[in-house]
């Protein structure tokens, strides 16, 4: 999948620094339903089948498939490898992907027809993880970052410059003024640069579930689920322009500036809620079918959000007007205070359509469809319209396709594959559309049961530096193995 990042994102400033972009709206929208290890395997596709605790987050009609009650916990290993021009940052990460409890309360003296069940959950499920980091370079760049900046500071005073990027670059010597507020890099026009960016993301979205569901005469499920989120995203990234290459090479520039660095960094936390509806019918003993509805997740999220700059020039810039005269390389820096924000964010609704086969006790079949608008997203408040405009130009309707499958060896074993195509929520030229290809097994003994998985994802995204630079692919390989420890009673 590619995408493509602007360094210099759609920003809205009202008295304090707010730092939301439609990025922040994609990013809190889009989930992945791998709780279980039995799910990751099947790729998701339990919106038919029920009876697993993945299924509470997709169609919560699955709590009323179990006939016993069951405590699954699954713990699961990630690695994200990134990768650009045969530079490669691996990120491992250990995570919770479930962890949940469903009781079964069957009446004594259960009828031929009618409610032959009611169970409860209350449990946890990851449907997001964030953590990862990058490296990407542009060797010798005819542009430069200073010129943007130089460009968007034309005709303000130094005092008022936005404090957060022109302002930094103001007071580190790198863009400068002449008598009419007219801005200039300090780069000649010949110049050239070696440009690198380092990518340094973690965190998470979990759901925490309060679930129930009645099994009525053993042909239809129902279900509902309210779903608390909880968010933690934190982002590092370092900018850099060199004469210093990578290849151990000195750019000779004419120029006195040896290098600067440009540092963001963002940390999001926050809760939203949800609620979910759904039904399985079985027009046969083998056949299911199933349908739900999620509304909207309302979240309530606070940003932190600060930069840094720093400027190292060489020794010939001594004596002039602009430096000390110490005779030594010159070397600034300046950083700004933390900008705070709290804000609030809708996501969109999601339908999602499933079927499944069961071949007797041998073989299952599962099919899920997931429908949504991103578009739809928008944050909450009239300081964010322009913004919000923004989310409706840049993001479509689109699909994720799940497909599942389980064979079963013997009463104890059971072999597992899955495929999931998660659609482009981008309209126009950007495809940030990837497949997953996941496969497992299932061991069972009496009451106890274990399940492992593993996932792999590989996609390709394009970033952009800045608006008229070179754009660099950062191609990704995502590795997930999860285990699912289950008991039933």
């Amino acid at each position: 999948m590619k995408r493509i990042y602007l360094i210099l994102m759609m920003t809205c400033i009202v008295g304090a620094v707010s730092a939301q972009t439609i990025d922040d709206a994609l990013r809190f929208s889009k989930h992945e339903y791998n709780g279980t290890a039995r799910s990751t395997a099947m790729g998701g596709a339990f919106g038919a089948l029920g009876g697993d605790f993945s299924s509470l987050s997709i169609n919560p009609a699955g709590i009323a498939v179990y006939r016993s009650s069951e405590f699954t916990f699954t713990p699961s290993l990630e690695l994200t490898k990134s990768e650009n021009s045969n530079v490669s940052e691996d990120k491992y990460s250990f995570t919770i992907g479930n962890i949940g409890y469903v009781g079964s309360v069957v009446p004594r003296m259960a009828p031929s027809k009618g409610i032959q069940n009611f169970n409860f959950a209350i449990g946890y499920n990851r449907v997001a993880n964030f953590n990862r980091e990058g490296f990407l370079m542009t060797i010798e760049s005819p542009t430069s970052r200073l010129d943007l900046w130089a460009n968007m500071a034309n005709g303000t005073n130094p005092d008022d410059l936005y404090p957060f990027e022109e302002q930094l670059a103001y007071d580190t010597y790198l863009i400068n003024p002449d008598d009419d507020l007219a801005y200039q890099s300090v780069l000649y026009e010949n110049d050239v640069m070696d440009q690198m960016k380092y990518i340094d993301e973690k965190g998470y979205i979990g759901e925490y579930i309060l679930s129930a569901g009645i099994n009525i005469s053993h042909k239809l499920y129902l279900g509902a689920t309210i779903g608390i989120q909880d968010v933690y995203y934190k982002s590092t990234t370092t900018y850099k322009e060199t004469i210093f290459g990578l290849d151990g090479n000195v750019i000779p520039n004419e120029s006195a500036l040896d290098e600067f660095t440009f540092r963001e960094f963002q940390k999001t936390t926050g809760a939203g809620a949800n609620f979910k509806i759904g039904a399985i019918f079985r027009p046969t003993p083998n056949l299911r079918l199933g349908a739900a509805i999620h509304t909207p997740t309302y979240y309530n999220l606070d940003e932190r959000y600060n930069t840094f700059m720093s400027s190292q020039f060489s020794a010939e810039m001594s004596g002039s007007p602009e430096f000390p005269e110490d005779g030594n390389a010159y070397h600034a820096e300046y950083s700004k205070n933390v900008a705070r924000n709290n804000f609030d964010l809708e996501t969109p609704f999601r339908t999602i359509l499933s079927g499944a086969y069961l071949f007797g006790k041998k073989a299952i079949l599962s099919v899920d469809y997931e429908m949504i608008d991103y578009s739809d997203a928008e944050f909450d408040g009239e300081d964010y319209i322009g913004l919000n405009q923004d989310i409706a130009n840049s993001y479509q309707s689109t699909y994720n396709l799940r497909i599942g499958g389980e064979y079963r060896l013997s009463h104890n074993i059971s072999l597992r594959g899955g495929y999931a195509k998660i659609g482009d929520p981008y309209k126009g030229r950007i495809d940030e559309s990837c497949e997953l290809y996941s496969g497992g097994f299932g061991f069972k003994q009496n009451n106890f049961f274990f399940d492992l998985a593993y996932q792999y994802k590989e996609y390709d995204e394009d970033y952009v530096f800045y608006e008229g630079s070179d754009i660099v692919t950062l191609n990704n390989k995502n590795h997930q193995l999860r285990m699912t420890f289950g008991f039933k009673f």
